[in-house]
């Protein structure tokens, strides 16, 4: 007597295995849940890279302030404070909220080395007992490194801001 072969109930289960495992996998893949490729879309180089682009673009940052309380070589009065960056590539021009010159009404000239943007005005104001000559910032693209730079009459530069910039998101939050 001959036992019944048990290979196409084998091969049938193997299959409708890989059916509904490729369906979920497409599921999470649609959902957003699972990312394929080398550099997931979620990520934050792919995020800072893309979002500047042609059109520009707008960055939340975190940075600490270190500010001299007097003149340029007193104690500095150092805090947290959270801001918004602009670049403006197709304009060539760059903005920050910051307590000085460059401004989203009072825009600095962008330009890119890299995947660092440079942003610089010149100015003609004193702060802290000296004269200052340009204000800078850079945002570099690759790990949102934000650093914004005075530079003074006598040629010493300092660094006032120092923090770290990730894409801004407006609502609805896709």
């Amino acid at each position: 007597m001959n036992k019944p072969s048990s290979l196409p109930a084998v091969l049938l289960t193997a299959l409708a295995t890989v059916l509904v495992v490729g369906a979920a996998g497409w599921g999470a893949v649609a959902a957003g849940w699972l990312h394929l490729g080398a550099t997931a879309p979620g990520s934050r180089d792919n995020e800072l890279e893309t979002t500047v682009g042609k059109k520009g673009g707008n960055f939340v940052c975190e940075v600490t302030v270190s500010t001299p309380q007097g003149k340029l070589n007193s104690e500095p009065k150092v805090y947290a404070d959270v801001m918004v960056v602009g670049l403006e590539p197709e304009a060539k021009s760059g903005w920050y909220q910051g307590e000085y010159t460059i401004s989203e009404s009072r825009k600095g000239a962008l330009r890119m080395e890299g995947s660092k943007a440079f942003v610089s005005r010149p100015a003609m104001f004193e702060r802290f007992g000296q004269m200052i000559t340009q204000e800078e910032f850079t945002l570099d693209l690759n790990d949102g490194t934000f650093v914004q730079t005075l530079t003074f009459k006598d040629g010493t530069r300092r660094h006032m801001l120092k923090g770290v910039c990730a894409k801004f998101a407006k609502a609805p939050f896709k």
